[in-house]
């Protein structure tokens, strides 16, 4: 199909999705990632299994969760939401009213979920779950960043069957004497295991020696830092370079876990930028080559005694840090980012916008503010349930530690100001805070670490007066014998952010 409508400017972008006329349905646990993304694009939904809002979200459809099975995935969570009578209607009064093609995003989806688009009618606008898949490993990854030119921290692809193999794969390598290894698959907090004794390798070998090739990195003394593009047709545009707040007690249980990011100008250098920026630009054009089309989000570790910036991981799809950036300073007074993903999906539409110009701006411009935003997740190993738990909205911090809510809301930047967050809940009263359960999202206006990437000192006052606002309380015998009846609690309930 030729293109039949172009777009020369940002301005013409904000205006074609002002006007939007394909629907388009989110369906995910809940609309963390795409938040605000409604404001911009005409017939969007959000169907989700968490009402993080009281139901007072103009474009979210909730299906509560009718307990008749235990989620073991978000993709669990994506099947029992498109097989809903009460989405399956949704739907179809959509498409009902209207001659253009619906579509559907996913955070994760697979081959099912595929086919369950294609019974809805629904085209997926994303890369076939095949080719995520592939790239999606982490092994994967290092070979493309290596073809591309993007160097990873110095490694050695290969099966360990033991600490003694591991020790002379690294001595053959010269990788030191303190190693990261990390499996192709899975969340990096959870399969990333930092070794540096036989005691460390033994608590985790069974999970090193069941894969058939892990990734030996030399452990470096590193800054961890996100950042999202988009690979098109018109080539590979950049989002804002954000900092990654990694494995901090107060946030998250998991030692690598990811728990949050700060997007500031003072956090990297005119030149880690730009040799960042350069490489995602890399990546993206090398993804593209291979078929993969769209959003991507890569995290990169800068060596803080040599200065080398290295690819670490990448992301094939919409990511944890997608809220952040679309809800930038940068992009708020422009486009968010993820539009020219859409673009890139709408066969209608060329582009004569500049890619070189916009990153330039991207470069220049996107850490304009302060901005960070704090995963908040149950730390504890004891499974409890919910007795009291936040509005999502804007919150003042109070002098004496205390966090005000000012008013409900479903806008992020409805709360601007130094002394304001957003608040976005995410489980809510009467529900299971497991190992690792996401609990809310918050959304601050300053830069909340230290240099050595703790958290400073209004940093901890933040999260401190974030977790004042949940309660919870020990499972009774019956809850108890419910929870071991079903083996496990809702696993992924929380939406898994990242």
């Amino acid at each position: 199909m030729n293109p039949s409508i172009t777009l020369h400017t940002l301005a013409d972008i904000k205006a074609h999705f002002a006007s939007n006329t394909r629907p388009l349905f989110f369906v995910s646990a809940s609309n963390f990632n795409m938040l605000g993304m409604h404001e911009w694009v005409k017939d969007w939904h959000n169907i989700n299994l968490l009402d993080c809002f009281d139901g007072q979200h103009p474009c979210a459809l909730v299906i509560p969760d009718d307990h008749a099975q235990v989620f073991e995935s978000i993709e669990d969570v994506n099947r029992y939401l498109l097989a809903s009578p009460v989405t399956r209607e949704a739907i179809a009064q959509v498409q009902a009213s209207t001659a253009e093609p619906c579509q559907a995003l996913f955070l994760f989806f697979d081959e099912q979920i595929e086919a369950m688009c294609q019974a809805l009618k629904l085209n997926i606008v994303l890369p076939k779950n095949a080719l995520v898949r592939e790239i999606d490993s982490k092994i994967v990854t290092t070979e493309i960043g290596n073809a591309a030119g993007v160097a990873s921290v110095p490694n050695v692809l290969a099966h360990v069957g033991s600490y003694a193999e591991l020790e002379q794969l690294a001595e053959q390598a010269d990788l030191g004497q303190r190693w990261v290894v990390q499996t192709a698959y899975g969340d990096s907090g959870k399969t990333t295991f930092f070794i540096a004794s036989p005691a460390d390798y033994t608590s985790v070998a069974s999970q090193i020696e069941s894969q058939e090739q892990v990734k030996v990195m030399r452990w470096v003394n590193c800054v961890g830092t996100a950042i999202e593009a988009c690979a098109t047709r018109w080539g590979t545009f950049v989002g804002p370079l954000l900092s990654e707040m990694i494995g901090l007690e107060s946030l998250t249980p998991y030692q690598g876990g990811w728990c949050g990011n700060e997007n500031y100008a003072a956090a990297f250098s005119d030149r880690i930028r730009a040799q960042v920026q350069q490489k995602t630009q890399a990546m993206g054009d090398a993804l593209y080559q291979r078929g993969y089309r769209g959003y991507f989000e890569l995290d990169f570790l800068i060596d803080q005694d040599s200065g080398e910036v290295y690819l670490g991981e990448l992301n094939a799809r919409i990511s944890g840090v997608s809220a952040l950036t679309n809800l930038s300073n940068f992009c708020a007074q422009h486009v968010p980012l993820f539009l020219f993903h859409l673009l890139e999906y709408d066969e209608r539409v060329n582009l004569t916008l500049n890619v070189a110009e916009f990153n330039q701006a991207m470069l220049m411009l996107g850490a304009s503010g302060m901005s960070a935003q704090v995963i908040l997740k149950h730390t504890d190993c004891t499974l409890k349930i919910l007795t009291q738990a936040p509005v999502s909205g804007v919150y003042r911090l109070e002098d004496d530690g205390s966090l005000t809510l000012k008013a409900a809301s479903v806008n992020r930047r409805d709360a601007l100001a130094e002394d304001e967050a957003y608040v976005l809940r995410i489980l809510t009263e009467g529900e299971y805070a497991y190992k690792g359960a996401d609990l809310a999202i918050m959304l601050v206006n300053q830069v909340i670490r230290t240099p050595k990437g703790q958290l400073n000192t209004q940093g901890e006052r933040w999260v401190a007066a974030l977790q004042s606002q949940f309660a919870m309380r020990q499972l009774n015998q019956e809850e108890r014998a419910l929870v071991e009846l079903a083996h496990n609690p809702a696993n992924v309930k929380s939406g898994r952010a990242e």
